[in-house]
């Protein structure tokens, strides 16, 4: 009877021996078959192999797969590209192995310095959302939720107009104003275009990947992969609900300290506050191609509804994922000719989806692809380019630039904020970590 356990236990042994060896040969094969980016994606995670005790936790919490994996029982960074910052591998990881990092040595991102709470340099401002580097939706409204509690967190009677000014009625700043009105705070609302921010220059129908959002006084709202619209509606039906105070179409022109906290000014009108949530993103500046006629009126940084320009020739300027996926649904539309316009030598920056997507385009002589390629002039018919597979003008009607946008950085300096530049440097760490 032993000897029969025995030989159970030895196959047993085997069998998983022989599983984790084809799982490490799969890992291997598509390490392999990624491409090697020239410039690491803007938002990654980085392993202290020294401190891992390869548990496996980070691959199993991360959501988009791909990522992470154990590569002959050592983590690897697999696929940089996939990540979209949940955070959840830091989170999971029981030796606080991992962290998310910003930019690279050669890719600086800008950040307002602040405070573990948040709290900029600016006494009594706040920020909250893609501004302060973070990505994803729930991860906006999480951390939106967070400040608002820390702005509004120790403060006493105040005369002013509102206890909170929120600026941005993006995720971040919506859930920021359901927190200070769950908290029976007094909050404005102030958003320089229209209801939503940078998610309404979305192209139509675009699917947005997002987890449940915790809103305060709504509860959890389960969302895996929702369209623009759809969420939009969801968040126009909270706000409804709440009745949060938002003016629309009021650019924040300035922010000053007070005696007893500070004023906004804005192209709507002005409001005092005890704190202040500065939720902009970082969509509103948007990067030009600062060559000559990159101001003509044919010229723009968003599509919002790419079946208006059906049957248009279109050059499309960029690398990252807004540039491809943006490429692909303006060629899906009968008659439109594209060709997408990179810099860089490869789309390693764009999630592998979408790289695989613009490879078999490409193939099927779907849209150009023009990589190692710069813009030198745009005209009212052309854009010049000069680069190894071709130098010449191609024809455009219409010319999109997908170059990510900056912070406005003189007036946040203007204003007392303080940035730092981040060149691979953790955004974010698990505590304990020194």
């Amino acid at each position: 009877m032993s000897d029969v356990l025995l030989v159970g236990l030895a196959g047993a042994v085997g069998v998983f021996a022989l599983a984790l060896a084809l799982e490490a040969r799969a890992q291997r094969a598509v390490l392999a078959e990624l491409p090697a980016p020239e410039t690491p994606p803007p938002l990654y995670p980085r392993i202290d192999t020294t401190a891992c005790i390869c548990s496996g936790a980070c691959i199993t919490a991360c959501p988009e797969g791909d990522v992470i994996a154990l590569v002959d029982g050592r983590p690897q960074l697999i696929g940089a590209s996939a990540c979209i910052g949940h955070g959840d591998c830091v989170r999971s990881c029981p030796v606080a192995a991992i962290e998310l990092v910003l930019g690279s040595r050669d890719r600086a991102v800008a950040v307002p310095r602040a405070s573990s709470t948040f709290e900029t340099t600016l006494p009594g401002l706040y920020v909250a959302g893609e501004v302060t580097g973070i990505a994803l939706i729930h991860n906006a409204v999480a951390q939106g939720v967070q400040v608002a509690a820390s702005a509004l967190a120790a403060t006493g009677p105040y005369d002013g107009d509102v206890d909170l000014v929120i600026v941005g009625a993006g995720p971040a700043g919506i859930a920021a104003a359901l927190e200070a009105q769950r908290r029976g705070a007094r909050c404005v609302v102030f958003e320089k275009g229209g209801f939503g921010g940078a998610m309404r220059s979305y192209p139509r129908q675009k699917v947005v990947m997002t987890a449940p959002l915790d809103l305060p006084g709504i509860g959890k709202v389960v969302l895996r992969r929702t369209t623009k619209e759809a969420l939009l509606e969801l968040l126009e039906s909270v706000v409804a609900r709440a009745r949060v105070p938002i003016v629309e179409h009021a650019e924040v022109t300035g922010i000053a300290r007070t005696r007893t906290g500070l004023r906004v000014d804005t192209t709507a009108g002005a409001a005092t506050a005890r704190r202040v949530v500065l939720a902009i993103g970082r969509r509103g500046v948007p990067r030009k191609l600062a060559v000559p006629g990159d101001d003509l009126p044919h010229v723009v940084h968003a599509v919002a509804d790419p079946a208006a320009h059906a049957g248009k020739r279109i050059v499309v300027v960029g690398g990252g994922d807004s540039a491809v996926e943006l490429a692909l649904a303006l060629r899906a539309h009968r008659g439109t000719q594209v060709a997408l316009v990179h810099r860089g030598g490869d789309f390693g920056r764009a999630k592998p989806a979408n790289q695989r997507a613009l490879a078999r385009a490409a193939a099927r002589g779907r849209l150009l692809v023009h990589t190692d390629t710069r813009v030198f002039g745009v005209t009212p018919a052309n854009v010049v380019v000069a680069g190894p597979g071709f130098t010449g003008t191609l024809p455009a009607e219409l010319v999109v630039c997908c170059l990510g946008a900056e912070l406005p950085a003189r007036w946040l300096r203007g204003i007392g904020v303080e940035l730092r530049e981040l060149r691979g440097e953790p955004l974010t760490r698990r505590a304990g970590r020194s």
